[in-house]
């Protein structure tokens, strides 16, 4: 089963498949988000991350504007992303920014907006917040979904909000003594290789 693995924010795919180096024997799509991250977003997330910067390019899905309920670029990121949806169901994998998009893409799914998806992997993530994507939300996603976030993400704390999206039968929730980053090695990385190889 093919995997799309969207990054997170100031991140590319080169950089993203190389964290997924565990999963070797995956199909993997790391697609580079659509547009460049401005330098004050680089600064302010890797402060706030309190991590070295990553190589470039710097990308985003969207620049979420208006305290982000607004997402600048969503529907170039949408129409980029809807045609690695298409013939058999895929796997998402999203982390950070990768991850509210992987959420919204599976609401815009559930709502039949876009091709059926098979199943989620939701790394350090949070609900979508813009307006436009409100409606969508409504839906129940049922499909299986996988949440993973670090005990000691700065973000942890909204990462519930993106498992409330998921049906409770079929969402599993996996947290690990980490940060704003995808565990390597452990049970909560098991988890993502189990639910990657289908």
């Amino acid at each position: 089963m093919k995997v799309v693995a969207l990054h997170g924010q100031t991140m590319n795919g080169a950089v993203l498949r190389e964290w997924l180096s565990f999963l070797d024997d995956v199909e993997l799509v790391c697609p580079d988000a659509p547009h460049p991250c401005s330098e004050a977003s680089v600064e302010r997330l890797y402060a706030l991350w309190e991590r070295p910067r990553l190589p470039g390019p710097h990308l985003t899905w969207w620049e979420p504007a208006e305290e982000g309920r607004v997402y600048r670029g969503w529907a170039t990121t949408r129409d980029a992303i809807a045609p690695l949806l298409e013939g058999e169901p895929v796997t998402l994998l999203g982390f950070g920014q990768g991850a509210i998009l992987a959420g919204a893409l599976a609401a815009l799914s559930a709502s039949e907006e876009l091709p059926p998806i098979a199943r989620a992997i939701l790394v350090a993530g949070f609900a979508p917040r813009a307006d436009a994507l409100q409606p969508y939300l409504d839906y129940v996603v049922e499909i299986p979904s996988l949440h993973v976030w670090g005990e000691h993400d700065p973000l942890a704390v909204a990462c519930d909000t993106l498992v409330d999206l998921f049906d409770p039968a079929t969402r599993e929730v996996v947290t690990w003594d980490g940060g704003h980053e995808i565990p390597a090695t452990g049970p909560a990385a098991e988890a993502i290789a189990r639910f990657a190889r289908g």
